[in-house]
């Protein structure tokens, strides 16, 4: 079963099953992670990959994976994680503008501090650095150049219209995640 709020990428999701011939195995649907349509402990195992940093109340949301998790299930969570504590008020204003006004990244405590209260246990955080030209590259697996292309023109045109995204480039290093000090 696999969820996602914008119909266009639940669209895109039945397209893909179709070309790998996954139809009748796979089933999606337009919902919201903050109100999912399911039964309590409906699924074995929730996955989420950049999902739970969009909605307005993320505790809501982790505590809807938790609901339709069965007992001695799974939750995880995919998520950008900032690395500096407290998040600089510049990458959350760049994250918000750029990403969503609801969006603000977390630490790998605050994370943890979500699923905690959401009543699950045995929590792992694991927290690995991203390299910018692997991200570029899976867009481009993904999306295709195209989608690539999109990307880099959103971030461009960003760059020449807001000082503030521009201050935020350049104080970045080049494996986009560490500011420099």
């Amino acid at each position: 079963m696999g969820v996602d709020i914008n119909p266009a990428m639940v669209d895109r999701s039945r397209e893909r099953a179709a070309r790998e011939k996954l139809t009748g195995l796979v089933e999606f649907k337009t919902a919201d992670a903050q109100d999912l349509p399911f039964p309590d402990e409906t699924f074995d195992a929730v996955i989420t990959e950049s999902v739970t940093a969009f909605p307005e109340d993320k505790a809501l949301a982790v505590q809807e994976y938790a609901r339709v998790t069965k007992t001695g299930g799974f939750v995880a969570l995919n998520e950008s994680t900032c690395l500096k504590t407290p998040v600089p008020p510049e990458v959350v204003a760049w994250a918000s503008q750029d990403l969503g006004a609801n969006v603000k990244p977390h630490t790998a405590d605050e994370w943890e501090t979500l699923l905690m209260g959401a009543g699950l246990k045995d929590i792992i955080l694991e927290v690995s650095p991203i390299s910018t030209q692997k991200e570029s590259r899976g867009i481009l697996e993904r999306y295709g150049l195209g989608g690539l292309l999109q990307t880099l023109a959103r971030s461009f045109s960003l760059y020449l219209k807001n000082p503030n995204y521009r201050e935020f480039v350049k104080s970045v290093r080049q494996d986009g995640l560490t500011p420099r000090t």
